[in-house]
């Protein structure tokens, strides 16, 4: 079996897609699966071609980057000489699936994971979104046998936009279960309030920062708000600081291993995510198995796990909701969230459910849909 998966970017570049197209290759390759992985992320820094845990990665210069991705031509000419029996393309807001649709062969099977969340991350975007979403319609979707989608919400949305139940199937995304379980939470004082994730304005981090100033300044606690990530949000973000007067209370990091990210979460009182374009989102779920109670909008993605009691809802991005919510979970008992609520899998079973969608495709088994 060979398989291409087509990503925006891929490590070390870092966030939810790249981890998922990481893990899911990484276990294929250890399974046997020839996979070979096309990024739109070419930097001076990064090799064109390399091999990295099994798993050969491919690199093409972006002609634009972020949010489009749009790779430069020899990204079409080597995707058409590729001898993958299927195509697995991420992440439906970039132009990849676009020119993914059009470059497969008629023998080639085709799978769309969209991490789709509707909505475009400004309104310029949005409109840009929605005209896309014209040519998906028409180009791409009739080219594509299965779209897997990693939410209820997801699957929904998805279905509801594009009317495409019939190739549409669910497969909750994966974690590191039993690395996370270890972790023993252990939260220190002054409480931290945890934030990790993308600094891009749609992730909504100055709304945070402005509900952290007025939690500190009229509810008067002696808290810390810790931002792990990075991104063109950063300068503005840190003036933003500066001029709530809270710049000393902050504090910045990016770059963390796997294990200093672990220990931010077992130290962490609260963890927060704001961000309404989300499809699934990888850091809420490590923080709650966990055990840290987490503050997030109560729409989108993620409700399920407010009207479930796991987590802490605001309504709104005001800043005094955003802190009244932030104090609440620093005193109230949440139900802790565990493997059996079948909210999310393990890698290896997930990477099998994957697998069971290859094999059925290339023996002309999949029908309709299902939950696998």
């Amino acid at each position: 079996m060979r398989i291409l998966q087509v990503t925006p970017r891929y490590p070390p570049h870092m966030g939810g897609v790249e981890t998922v197209v990481q893990r899911v290759s990484e276990l294929l390759g250890a399974k046997g699966v020839d996979v070979t992985v096309y990024s739109a992320d070419l930097e001076r820094c990064l090799p064109q071609e390399q091999r990295l845990n099994g798993v050969l990665v491919r690199r093409f210069a972006p002609l634009f980057g972020d949010p489009l991705y749009f790779p430069e031509p020899k990204f079409i000419r080597s995707l058409r000489q590729e001898k993958a029996e299927i195509v697995h393309v991420h992440n439906a807001h970039t132009l990849l699936p676009f020119l993914a649709a059009l470059s497969k062969r008629r023998e080639q099977r085709f799978l769309l994971q969209p991490y789709y969340h509707r909505f475009g991350q400004s309104s310029f975007r949005d409109s840009l979104l929605r005209l896309y979403k014209l040519e998906f319609k028409s180009i791409v979707l009739p080219r594509t046998d299965v779209v897997i989608t990693n939410s209820i919400y997801e699957k929904d949305t998805f279905c509801e936009d594009f009317s495409v139940s019939g190739k549409t199937v669910l497969i909750p995304l994966g974690t590191d279960l039993e690395e996370v379980k270890r972790v023993r939470w252990a939260p220190e004082e002054p409480k931290r309030i945890l934030y990790v994730g993308a600094l891009k304005p749609y992730k909504n981090v100055d709304r945070i920062l402005e509900g952290f100033a007025w939690l500190v300044k009229k509810k008067n606690v002696d808290f810390r708000l810790v931002v792990v990530g990075q991104g063109s949000e950063y300068d503005s973000l840190v003036s933003l600081a500066h001029r709530l007067s809270v710049d000393r209370l902050v504090e910045w990091k990016h770059g963390l291993s796997r294990e200093q990210l672990l220990d931010e979460y077992a130290r962490a009182s609260v963890f927060v995510l704001l961000s309404s374009l989300e499809s699934f989102s990888l850091v809420v779920y490590e923080a709650l198995i966990i055990g840290v109670p987490a503050v997030i909008l109560n729409f989108g993605a993620l409700t399920n796990l407010v009207s479930a009691g796991l987590a802490e809802g605001v309504n709104s991005l005001d800043a005094r909701e955003i802190a009244d919510a932030l104090l609440r979970s620093t005193k109230k008992t949440y139900v802790r969230i565990s493997g059996e609520m079948n909210i999310f899998l393990d890698w290896q079973d997930y990477s099998r459910r994957i697998i069971g969608i290859y094999n059925r495709l290339l023996e002309q088994e999949f029908r309709g849909t299902q939950r696998i």
